[in-house]
């Protein structure tokens, strides 16, 4: 006596509702998506600090590097250093509210750091941070 037996179903996986959530989802990582900005284009090693107080900020700054063969770039655009005191004045009309981080190589030397300090002062910029890698952290 045979009885009747259902057949069973090969299980399937549903492709075209995957499609529709992969889709959801390249979208939703398209959109939000954030780029890195290229802040500068010089290699700097920072001086590193252990025993000062610090002060950890993150804030969107305007960068001023200074390499160690004295070479100066502001937001990734090298500025001779002959025409750095007028290429500040100039951003300072352009960005009034511009807050400043000074970046400076280990092998850079005072007197361009002081020609740069110096600068930023004169055209009139008050707010004027250096940044330095703490001891134990990255560069």
């Amino acid at each position: 006596m045979e009885f009747y037996r259902r057949k069973k179903q090969t299980p399937t996986v549903p492709i075209l509702p995957l499609i529709d959530i992969l889709t959801i989802l390249l979208i939703f990582f398209v959109v939000t998506t954030q780029f890195k900005k290229k802040s500068h284009v010089l290699e700097i090693n920072l001086p590193s600090v252990s025993a000062l107080k610090t002060q950890v900020e993150v804030r969107e700054n305007s960068v001023l590097a200074i390499s160690k063969d004295g070479t100066f770039v502001l937001n990734a655009t090298r500025v001779e250093r002959a025409f750095l005191p007028e290429f500040l004045v100039q951003y300072k009309e352009l960005h009034p509210d511009a807050k400043f981080e000074l970046e400076q190589d280990e092998g850079a030397t005072e007197k361009d750091e002081i020609f740069a300090l110096e600068s930023l002062t004169k055209a009139g910029f008050q707010y004027i941070s250096k940044r330095v890698r703490l001891e134990g952290g990255t560069p």
